[in-house]
């Protein structure tokens, strides 16, 4: 669906106007029936899509728009969700292990701070970031960029956190996480009495939850910004 790809950013974002001079007292016009994809700025005619279908750059591959599905609305509440969910995860005990009388209870913070004194920090590093710093981040970003715009405010500089979430996304690993914890519990069971916690139901919903925003994907909030930008710059 690519069609005159553009040599540089300043050449597609100018694609979007009209280049016909400003009548007198008006900006110039902009343009809706064009895309520029925001991985490699080509520029593209903008496409009818159908549900489910899907608009991808031809000269990239990355995705330039969905058809009619999760509206900003949704976004934002399953972004207001999923930072719910990831509060009380993060605070909730994720198994309580019972051996002859000695209980045990085990977090992400537990687990992180007892692999980094058994000398493994990268291990550490790389567990925390993946099941807290990054899906933290997926998280505030989504919220910093959809408030704003669900609420019809003037948006503060959203490029950055859209480029910053589409970063933080790829390293958001909460499922991974998930699926070693339950290949722990599983391989306990047999040896000591094990008790689910908060958190273990806590991170399974997480997991729903930004599988949930991740298939969602960026499309939605970079139209609308496109299209809010728009119409500050028409007269």
């Amino acid at each position: 669906m690519a069609d005159e790809p553009a040599a540089s950013r300043h050449n597609a974002r100018m694609a979007l106007r009209d280049p016909e001079p400003a009548q007198a007292g008006r900006g110039p016009a902009v343009r809706t029936d064009v895309y520029v994809c925001h991985e490699c700025d080509a520029v593209h005619r903008r496409p009818r899509l159908a549900r489910d279908d899907v608009a991808r750059c031809r000269r990239c591959g990355a995705v330039l728009a969905r058809g009619p599905g999760l509206t900003l609305d949704g976004h934002l509440a399953l972004a207001l969700a999923s930072a719910v969910v990831f509060a009380i995860a993060s605070a909730s005990p994720i198994v309580t292990l019972e051996l002859q009388g000695v209980e045990s209870v085990a977090s992400l913070w537990d687990a992180t701070r007892l692999t980094w004194e058994a000398g493994e920090q990268l291990v550490a590093t790389l567990a925390f970031c993946t099941a807290f710093l990054f899906p933290l981040a997926v998280i505030l970003l989504r919220l910093w960029v959809l408030v704003p715009l669900v609420a019809g405010r003037r948006t503060s500089p959203v490029a950055w956190p859209l480029r910053a979430l589409s970063f933080a996304m790829r390293w958001s690993m909460i499922e991974v996480f998930m699926l070693g914890i339950l290949i722990a519990v599983v391989r306990s069971a047999g040896v000591t009495d094990v008790v689910l916690g908060a958190g273990l139901f806590g991170y399974a919903a997480l997991t729903v939850l930004l599988t949930g925003l991740q298939a969602a994907g960026l499309q939605a909030m970079w139209q609308r910004v496109d299209v809010r930008a728009g119409a500050e710059g028409a007269p």
